[in-house]
C-alpha cells in the first residue's frame, strides 16, 4: 500500500508539474516547440515505468491542452509523447550499474555515463518526434501534396521547430533528471539520518 500511494503521489506531482511547466512555455516562454513535455515523459519511465511511463505524459497533455488547444495533428502529438515515456524505460536499464536497479531501494549514484545517457535520450526524443509529428503533418493538415516532393518540404520547412526541439531538450532534460536525483538522494540521505537517530534513541533508552 506504501508503494502505491507513493507511485500515485509522484504520478501526481510529475502531472502538475508538466501541465504547469507546459502552459508556462507555451504562454510565456514562446518559443515554438521549445517544451518541458519530453523530459518529464523520460522521467516518467525512468522512475515510474510500466503503463505509467505512457500514461503520465498523456494526463499532461491532455490537461494542458484544455488552456492552450491542440492542433489537427493532436493524435500524432499525443501518441509521441507516450512513446517518448517508453524511452525512459530504456534509458532506465541502461543507466545503472551491474547490480544496481530503481527504483526498488538500492543504491545510488547511477553510472558514470548517465551524464551523457540523459541528453542522448533527449536527442532521440527530439528526432522521433521531429519524423513522426511532421509525417502527421504532412498527413493531415492539407498543406502539403501527398507526394514525396511535398514530404520532403513538409520536413525542410519543420526544421526551425526541430532546432528549438532540441534545444529545449538538451538543456531541460540534464537539468530534469539531475534535479530528480538529487532530490531523490537528499530524500535517502534524509531517511537514513533519521533512521540512524531513532536507533540510537532506542539503544540509550535500552541502555537505561
Amino acid at each position: 500500500m506504501k508503494k502505491i500511494t507513493k507511485k500515485i503521489l509522484s504520478i501526481s506531482l510529475l502531472i502538475l508539474l508538466g501541465s504547469v511547466g507546459r502552459i508556462f512555455f507555451v504562454e510565456f516562454v514562446k518559443i515554438p516547440n521549445f517544451e518541458i513535455v519530453s523530459s518529464l515523459a523520460l522521467l516518467s519511465g525512468f522512475y515510474l515505468g510500466g503503463i505509467f511511463s505512457f500514461i503520465t505524459p498523456l494526463a499532461i497533455i491532455f490537461l494542458s491542452d484544455l488552456f492552450i488547444g491542440n492542433s489537427a495533428i493532436l493524435l500524432f502529438t499525443w501518441s509521441a509523447f507516450g512513446i517518448i515515456g517508453l524511452l525512459g524505460i530504456i534509458l532506465r536499464k541502461t543507466a545503472w550499474k551491474e547490480g544496481n536497479s530503481f527504483p526498488q531501494g538500492r543504491s545510488f549514484p547511477p553510472s558514470s555515463s548517465f551524464v551523457l545517457q540523459a541528453p542522448i535520450f533527449g536527442v532521440l526524443a527530439s528526432c522521433f518526434f521531429f519524423i513522426y509529428t511532421n509525417f502527421g503533418w504532412w498527413v493531415l493538415s492539407g498543406m502539403y501534396p501527398h507526394t514525396l516532393p511535398g514530404l520532403v518540404a513538409c520536413y525542410i520547412n519543420g526544421l526551425p521547430f526541430f532546432k528549438t526541439n532540441l534545444l529545449g531538450n538538451l538543456i531541460l532534460v540534464p537539468l530534469v533528471f539531475i534535479t530528480f536525483l538529487e532530490i531523490k538522494n537528499l530524500t535517502q540521505f534524509t531517511r537514513s539520518r533519521i533512521f540512524c537517530k531513532i536507533k540510537r534513541y532506542d539503544f540509550i533508552r535500552q541502555r537505561h
